[in-house]
């Protein structure tokens, strides 16, 4: 794989930077400092909605619109449809406890139409990279949070205290679990393709590192699987990947065996025996069951936008804690066969991207971190909700909008490559 001098490239724009967009992003997964210490001034708008907007408009006025239109933007406006009849069908069946509910659509949808707005401003490689490294560093702070919290709860064995939310004080420490999962794929990806240049290998290195502390010290058994699968997913597509078995092996020992015995037990639970299932685990169960009868009754678009956990559809007035189950509770068979066709979007988009005989360290890097991120997540959406979540989410759509212009700028390429030969032929 060629690889160009200098591939990180952060100065000499011809274009002008979103700034409301990339503090927009390095702000999203700090919860703790959006909630504490960012005034909301009432009525709905906020932080998001400002920096949205502020976004939006700088897009507008000052993006560049990509020649070729990604492939990947109608799926995207299918997805928003039938997310706005779950809406409809969820205020009808709610009533009157349907107050605020357009208002959590609304922070659902803002980071699917980021796509949109990073489509814009990713205007050259230069802001795209800007884009992504918004992204990375807000990682330093959040781990200082996890650590700090972790070291007021340690014990040497597992308990349910250990479970901490870092900078995600209004999620649970699942959810910050996923969170880190994302962003350690993605930084481990990275460091296997930025080892030919130093300074950025140790930047990524101790971004992986910083992530992947925090999610073994989220305790969440998901993501611990979902990190496998998508380790696993990296290993397989990554071009050079005969050179990384033996230090992949010795990181897996340290893995399996040298983490806190608290880790090991709570990893150690995922296969317990039906008689040593935790109440929560056991649980979950009892609520797919649950779910699966309702779906039965309404299976073509569902109940409508959180209706599960309804005393009418759960009577323990719990969430299904699947996201598959929770999709075909609330929208039915439309609904969930449109999510399963944006993940598909979202494979083909990245695969694709993957053949590619990529001449830039980042792009690559990144593109195969979605690759593991995708399949991590689809997994992780089993064990609960990791895809409606918008600071938790945000992060994912940003980046696939990364991978959307990377594969519209190959398309243009194409394109240009094609006339040129047909005018040469001329």
């Amino acid at each position: 794989m060629t690889i160009i001098s200098n591939p990180f490239q952060l100065s000499g724009s011809e274009y002008k930077t979103n700034w409301p967009l990339l503090i927009f992003l390095f702000l999203m997964p700090l919860r703790n400092i959006q909630l504490q210490y960012i005034p909301n001034l009432g009525g709905g708008i906020n932080f998001i909605n400002i920096f949205f907007l502020l976004s939006l408009g700088h897009a507008l006025i000052y993006g560049k619109a990509l020649e070729v239109k990604p492939k990947i933007n109608s799926m995207i406006k299918w997805y928003v449809l039938t997310s706005i009849l779950a809406l409809v069908l969820g205020y009808s069946f709610l009533g009157d406890k349907s107050q605020g509910l357009w208002k959590d659509m609304k922070d659902m949808l803002v980071p699917v139409f980021l796509v949109f707005i990073v489509q814009k401003s990713a205007s050259d490689d230069i802001q795209w990279r800007r884009i992504l490294i918004a992204m990375l560093l807000p990682l330093p702070y959040i781990f200082k949070v996890v650590w700090s919290q972790y070291k007021a709860v340690a014990s040497w064995h597992y308990s349910d205290d250990l479970r901490i939310s870092g900078t995600f004080m209004d999620l649970g420490a699942n959810e910050m679990g996923a969170f880190a999962l994302m962003m350690a794929l993605v930084t481990f990806s990275c460091v296997l393709t930025t080892w030919s240049y130093s300074k950025w290998r140790y930047f990524f290195i101790a971004m992986f590192i910083m992530s992947g502390m925090c999610l073994i010290y989220s305790y969440s058994r998901g993501g611990y699987l979902a990190f496998l699968l998508g380790f696993i997913i990296i290993f397989i597509n990554y071009k050079n990947r005969k050179k990384l078995i033996a230090p992949l092996i010795f990181v897996l020992v340290i893995f399996v065996f040298k983490m806190p015995e608290s880790v090991q037990e709570r990893f150690s639970s995922i296969n317990a025996s039906e008689d040593e299932r935790d109440e929560s685990a056991q649980s979950r169960f009892v609520f797919w069951a649950i779910a699966f009868d309702r779906f039965l009754e309404r299976p073509v678009a569902g109940y409508g936008y959180h209706t599960v956990q309804d005393k009418r559809i759960n009577p323990y007035e719990m969430d299904t804690h699947n996201y598959y189950v929770k999709m075909l509770v609330e929208r039915g068979v439309i609904g969930f066969l449109t999510f399963l066709l944006l993940l598909m979007s979202f494979r083909r988009l990245i695969y694709k991207n993957l053949q590619y005989d990529e001449t830039d360290a980042i792009k690559y890097g990144l593109t195969l971190g979605m690759a593991g991120a995708l399949a991590g997540m689809m997994l992780g959406n089993m064990f609960g909700d990791r895809f409606s979540h918008y600071p938790i989410i945000t992060y994912f759509w940003v980046m696939i909008a990364l991978i959307s212009v990377l594969d519209a700028k190959q398309e243009e390429g194409s394109v240009n490559q094609d006339w040129s030969a047909r005018v040469a032929e001329s």
